[in-house]
């Protein structure tokens, strides 16, 4: 009994003590609890303060990230920019370089070309010179009349005429175009610029017939002697052509031709003689001569319009009105009227 009273007593008595040390401890510790929780709210209060604003500070770097990605972006842009622009500028230098060298050499070819220029100036100057000189030759030449001299026989008789004939209307006449068809010979027969030479041979035809008091028969044989008598030529020996028709004057001034120019010869001086007269282009025997109306006749004729045209041989010698070359009497031919 004693011994749990000692025991009771004892627990008791700790039991005091360990109070009387709580006591003591919780009034010596207690301040300094409450000071350190003071000190524990205000950190946690910096703590959330610095989290906020370790919060804003990692928006704002965040933005800022974005805004450097987007300057990186615009600034690598740019760089390419820059290097392409670089790449254009060494094209253009390049360019320039090149353009410069042509420069140079089209400035030299410029200076040589100014010294060509200048000789063939001076050359250009003697050649009007020369081309003064002769045109005045020329015009000296052209102003010369050639007397061509004719001489035939017909009816037993030697006939001998002359027909003076300037250059200068030759040369006219050998500078006009050449129609080669058929049709157009027509007018190199009736062309007004040689009738002034048609008329003196037609002046010398009736002088002549008057005087040997032709018949109309006659007469139209006599030209057709005259005719007859020019040398045969073939155009491609005497022109630069195959096939070259002349005009009157030009036929009476070479004295001779082939078929096609005695045909238009003939033509024109039997139209101004008053004839009617027509060329007859034989084309399957590639040949021209004339056809005249002309009554109390006979002979070989073609028909047109209503008329007789007989043939009048303008090649050879010997042929009078109605005789045509046997080995052509069955060839048809085109019928060209003087007055259409």
């Amino acid at each position: 009994m004693i011994r749990k009273i000692i025991l009771l007593i004892a627990v008791g008595s700790l039991l005091f003590g360990a109070m009387v040390g709580y006591l003591i401890g919780y009034l010596t510790y207690q301040p300094v609890i409450r000071g350190y929780k003071v000190q524990v709210s205000s950190l946690s209060a910096q703590v959330a303060t610095l989290e906020q604003t370790s919060s804003n500070l990692r928006q704002t770097i965040s933005t800022q990230q974005t805004q450097i990605s987007s300057q990186e972006a615009k600034i690598s842009a740019q760089e390419a920019q820059i290097a392409a622009q670089e790449v254009r500028i060494a094209e253009q230098e390049a360019q320039i370089s090149t353009l410069t060298l042509e420069k140079d050499n089209l400035q030299s070819e410029l200076e040589k070309a100014e010294v060509k220029l200048k000789d063939y100036k001076k050359r250009l100057f003697d050649a009007k010179q020369e081309l003064s000189s002769v045109k005045d030759r020329l015009n000296d030449v052209l102003s010369i009349t050639v007397t061509q001299h004719y001489q035939w026989v017909y009816g037993w008789n030697r006939w001998d005429w002359i027909l003076p004939i300037p250059l200068s209307a030759y040369v006219e006449y050998k500078e006009k175009p050449r129609p080669f068809s058929p049709s157009y010979w027509v007018d190199m027969a009736t062309d007004p610029g040689d009738d002034y030479y048609i008329d003196r041979m037609v002046q010398q035809i009736n002088e002549a017939a008057l005087e040997k008091r032709f018949t109309e028969i006659k007469k139209l044989n006599f030209v057709a002697a005259f005719v007859q008598s020019l040398p045969y030529t073939v155009d491609a020996e005497t022109t630069p052509y195959d096939e070259y028709p002349r005009y009157p004057i030009e036929t009476l001034f070479d004295r001779g031709g082939d078929c096609e120019d005695t045909s238009i010869l003939v033509a024109a001086l039997l139209h101004r003689l008053g004839y009617d007269v027509a060329l007859l282009l034989l084309e399957n025997a590639q040949h021209m001569a004339v056809g005249v109306v002309v009554p109390d006749t006979y002979g070989y004729y073609y028909d047109y319009g209503g008329k007789h045209y007989y043939y009048l041989e303008t090649t050879g010698e010997g042929w009078e009105i109605g005789q045509i070359p046997p080995d052509i009497t069955d060839t048809s031919a085109r019928v060209y009227p003087l007055e259409a």
